[in-house]
């Protein structure tokens, strides 16, 4: 063992570096990505949700539990850029998670296994991202990491005081995303770990009582949602992403090649090729050897994977972040593994996989400092740097619409009434301050609505265009500034609205 890795093994030295590591990458440039549309949408409940407590399921509004709006919420109360608040509980989430993965670790394969599965998770770019901004996936993953731990260590040492934290891990997953239902079903595959040759049938009683326990207690978490008259449409929109078990029974192969196609190139795209080769002979190696362990954490890879492979519709990389973590771990696992059996090779095997991390940590240091050339999976780059959901440009119209209502009222009209515009100024500028924002879809850029015409006769008045890519060539309509999307070809327009005849 080298000497930096005796130096890493003590705990309080590890811990020192890996949490000031961990909050220098999730605090540094914050606010370098720009709010994306979930996120302003996200910000905007979690504002509304604070002031109002009428209002606390309002996220149900769109099929979402509400867990992580109620964590923005309190976020927001302490921090007063509701973005950054926001985005405060995903960065603090992953902390969590980290600390979750090392205990996993440790729990599952050994302390030098933890050690590694945790600086994987610091430095690779799924997780960096993931944990910088504002959305469900990240307090998702925390979740049901704790989940997988709890279940683990109910399997191998039934107790009480387990179960109840297995069921509150997987009840607050219930209760932030429909996926952690995975972690509830999943619980039968934790009797891998079971110890088959002291007390059987008592051992097993005892369990299943405490599993039955889990699934009654977490079902009361997720059903707590029906206080709202709302909660049936979490299962509607569900139901926009997956196919029902009818149509899979029908068409099993319909989307089945371009989703597993698609996902694995995600992966690969955040971790590298070299990486899930390492992740395929992982668990190859774990049947080989019979690693129930392996076997175990294998089977809450499988299972989620397969079930998006066989069912979704709708496909997103974030989608496979709640079980990414089992990944790193199986990557740790297999690496350690060759450590231990090859002592006489271990310089080229640290050499070998510290090659292997270095594009996907170049790929976190540009996510730090220029994310839009970030090689990561295009489907998120996108979404978040270079294409119309992307939120470039907002933080320069706030300033403009601030300084212009320093002293007088202001009419703003967006294109677009649910997502970025016009929830990314609604939260700078609620209901009562001097900026008025009136929201329209579909918008004719040659035909502005009477409304903000109207406006304009009596008060500056803007509006704003953010989907409509094409120049507007309208004589209402003077450009003020417009602003490109990262490194792609859309743009954020906005324009000042002049008084007089509107195009026929």
């Amino acid at each position: 063992m080298t000497s930096l890795a005796k130096f890493l093994q003590k705990p309080i030295i590890f811990w020192i570096l890996i949490t000031a590591t961990y909050f220098a990458t999730r605090l540094i440039n914050l606010s370098i990505i720009p709010i994306f549309t979930d996120e302003a949408i996200y910000s905007f409940w979690a504002q509304v949700a604070l002031n109002d407590p009428a209002n606390r399921y309002i996220s149900l509004v769109d099929g979402k539990q509400p867990l992580f709006i109620w964590l923005a919420a309190i976020s927001q109360r302490v921090v007063s850029e509701p973005l950054i608040a926001s985005r405060l509980v995903s960065v603090f989430a992953g902390f969590a998670s980290i600390v979750g993965i090392y205990l996993l670790g440790r729990e599952l394969f050994s302390k030098k296994t933890a050690i590694l599965a945790s600086l994987l998770y610091l430095v690779l770019p799924f997780t960096l991202l993931y944990d910088r901004i504002a959305l469900y996936d990240s307090l998702l993953t925390t979740f049901c990491i704790y989940a997988v731990f709890f279940t683990a260590r109910l399997a191998k040492k039934p107790a009480l005081d387990t179960a109840f934290l297995a069921a509150f891990a997987i009840g607050g997953s219930l209760i932030t995303k429909s996926s952690g239902f995975f972690f509830l079903y999943l619980m039968p595959f934790s009797l891998i770990l079971f110890n088959f040759k002291k007390n059987v049938a008592r051992s097993l009683a005892v369990w299943g009582s405490y599993a039955f326990l889990i699934f009654v207690l977490s079902q009361v978490i997720f059903n707590s949602l029906r206080l709202s008259p709302l909660f049936y449409i979490i299962e509607q929109k569900n139901a926009e992403f997956i196919r029902t078990t009818q149509d899979v029974i029908t068409n099993p192969t319909d989307s089945v090649i371009s989703n597993f196609t698609t996902m694995v190139g995600w992966l690969n795209s955040y971790i590298g090729t070299g990486l899930l080769i390492v992740f395929v002979a992982s668990v190859i190696y774990a049947l080989i050897k019979r690693n129930k362990a392996a076997i175990f954490l294998s089977a809450y890879i499988f299972a989620p994977f397969a079930f998006e492979v066989l069912y979704n519709e709708i496909l997103y990389p974030r989608f496979m972040l709640f079980y990414f973590p089992f990944i790193l771990l199986m990557i740790a696992y297999f690496t350690t593994t060759l450590l231990e059996k090859f002592p006489q090779r271990r310089k080229i095997i640290v050499v070998v996989f510290a090659l292997l991390l270095l594009m996907p940590t170049l790929n976190s240091v540009k996510l730090l400092t220029d994310p839009p050339s970030a090689k990561i999976a295009k489907s998120d780059s996108d979404q978040y740097f270079n294409s119309w959901p992307a939120g470039y440009g907002v933080n320069e119209v706030v300033s403009i619409l601030k300084n212009e209502s320093k002293d007088k009222d202001i009419y703003v009209g967006t294109q677009g009434t649910f997502g970025l515009f016009p929830y990314a100024l609604n939260i700078y500028f609620p209901t009562g301050s001097r900026v008025h924002i009136s929201s329209y879809w579909p918008v004719d850029p040659t035909n502005i609505p009477e409304q903000i015409l109207a406006a304009s006769k009596n008060n500056k008045t803007f509006f704003i265009f953010n989907e409509n890519q094409a120049e507007v060539n309208n004589p209402r309509l003077k450009e003020v500034a417009k602003f490109q999307k990262g490194i792609g070809s859309s743009y954020m327009r906005l324009y000042e609205v002049n008084p007089g005849r509107n195009l026929e």
